[in-house]
């Protein structure tokens, strides 16, 4: 979905699997600094596999939505500690160079797959709504379909409602460099404000929720960046903690085994809880709370060794890298499928062509899409690989 992972800084090299080094961040790592952070293409493989096998699987089995709210923390956690080691380096915060790597990193891929999409329609004489691709190359996405799901008269969606997300998430990095340019930095000063925002966005939900009822058997409270903000301001909020001691004290203090079974407990529970109010409302601050804490322990918490070396294992680090194509181009399938192979498919077929097609679509894009943007952008001072 979003930007995948993975190192801040100057990191080239990725560690060797199984030594203590690469497993997890020591307590002198935890302020953001050059080098690979552990784990993270692991986690980030996790949220992209629970999107995957909820979109062409199962989505009662799999929380698809759980896995783009993992998505959500580590962008803000990233790109949060991206500009603290920048400002470390250069003792500046250079917009330009931000803006200009981060379009380098995901516009690439948004271009050639809305042109595929729309040859597609083309080429099979299906209708375009253009309103739809403009969502997904302007980053709107989220406000068209929350727009229209209460107007039955809309035109039938094309694939491009995945897009919700990565708008928001543009929406942050467009705004969010400001923020932190606004604060000079100081990362005081901007946990609190995030604090603000989280609670902002829950009151906001709130209040949503009890003025239009109608929006809790719709998606809109999921979608809109207004009521989602917190979902990447968590992430924010937990790079800034990493840059105060008080906050490096709290997340060591908090990483034990009780923490870590409280956390997947209130995770679950807000799984299984159907009723709408909580779903669309405090559902999401739990999440990020939870979220935030478990992500910090697999991070920084040797305790885990078992987790991290599953996580840091070649496969997932390789699902990881290939996380943000996965996600694009995962509808594509689904579009393919029936024009390919006529009417209804056995579902294990259909299942197995969706994953596969998925994933060899992915492979395309990284190789000739996302590695070649690389050069740009290590022109412009990113010395991250092509899947950061």
């Amino acid at each position: 979905m979003t930007d995948p992972t993975m190192p801040i800084g100057t990191s080239a090299a990725r560690p060797v699997t199984g030594t203590a080094e690469s497993l997890f961040l020591s307590a002198d790592r935890m302020a953001a600094g050059p080098g690979y952070i552990p784990s993270l293409d692991g986690i980030r493989a996790i949220s992209i596999l629970l999107v995957l096998f909820a979109h062409h699987i199962s989505d009662r089995l799999f929380p698809g939505g759980l896995g783009v709210y993992v998505f959500f923390v580590i962008s803000g956690f990233l790109i949060t500690r991206l500009l603290f080691s920048e400002r470390k380096k250069q003792n500046t915060t250079n917009l330009f160079s931000f803006y200009s790597r981060r379009f380098l990193r995901l516009y690439p891929v948004v271009t050639v797959y809305t042109l595929v999409i729309v040859a597609i329609y083309s080429i099979s004489h299906l209708p375009i709504d253009w309103a739809q691709p403009l969502s997904a190359l302007f980053y709107f996405a989220n406000y068209l379909y929350a727009g229209r799901m209460l107007d039955p008269a809309t035109s039938t969606p094309m694939p491009f409602g995945i897009f919700w997300s990565l708008s928001l998430e543009e929406h942050f990095y467009l705004a969010f460099p400001l923020l932190f340019v606004l604060v000079r930095g100081k990362p005081r000063i901007l946990a609190w404000t995030i604090v603000g925002v989280c609670l902002t966005c829950l009151l906001w939900r709130l209040t949503a929720a009890v003025l239009h009822p109608e929006y809790l058997s719709t998606d809109i409270i999921y979608m809109r960046t207004d009521f989602r903000a917190d979902s990447i301001g968590y992430g924010v909020l937990l790079a800034a903690m990493c840059e105060l001691e008080g906050g490096r004290r709290f997340i060591r203090a908090a990483s034990c085994p009780a923490m870590w079974g409280a956390a997947l407990g209130i995770i679950l529970i807000c799984l299984l809880i159907r009723d709408p109010f909580f779903r669309q409302t405090l559902r999401y601050t739990l999440f990020g709370i939870t979220l935030v804490l478990l992500i910090a322990c697999v991070l920084f918490d040797s305790r885990l060794k078992l987790l991290q070396i599953v996580l840091n294992h070649p496969v997932p680090v390789w699902i990881g890298r290939l996380s943000y194509s996965l996600y694009v181009w995962h509808y594509l399938p689904r579009l393919l499928g029936p024009l390919l192979l006529g009417g209804a498919m056995p579902i294990g077929i259909r299942m197995a062509f969706d994953i596969g097609v998925a994933f060899a679509v992915a492979l395309m894009s990284y190789y000739l899409v996302e590695r070649p943007a690389l050069t740009l952008r290590q022109r412009l001072g990113s010395r991250a690989r092509a899947a950061d």
